[in-house]
């Protein structure tokens, strides 16, 4: 059986580029989108991701916001 590491900049939710800067291969003095207090990460949109990805790979700022908009919808 061949298990296939996730990449952390990819999004496990939806496949598409996290833009993370803290996974990122260059060392960059500046901080990530995801530290924008604003923006939340609460379980239930966490607990969607597949257990296999799980503290791997970050969530993309397009999931996280389109989560946070859905629960004031």
């Amino acid at each position: 059986m061949i298990t296939e590491t996730p990449d952390p900049l990819v999004c496990p939710l939806c496949g598409t580029a996290n833009a993370c800067v803290n996974l990122g291969e260059k060392d960059i003095a500046r901080t990530c989108w995801c530290n924008d207090p604003d923006i939340k990460f609460p379980q239930e949109l966490l607990s969607q991701i597949p257990a296999e990805k799980r503290g791997k790979a970050c969530v993309c700022r397009e999931c996280a916001l389109k989560f946070q908009n859905s629960l004031s919808e």
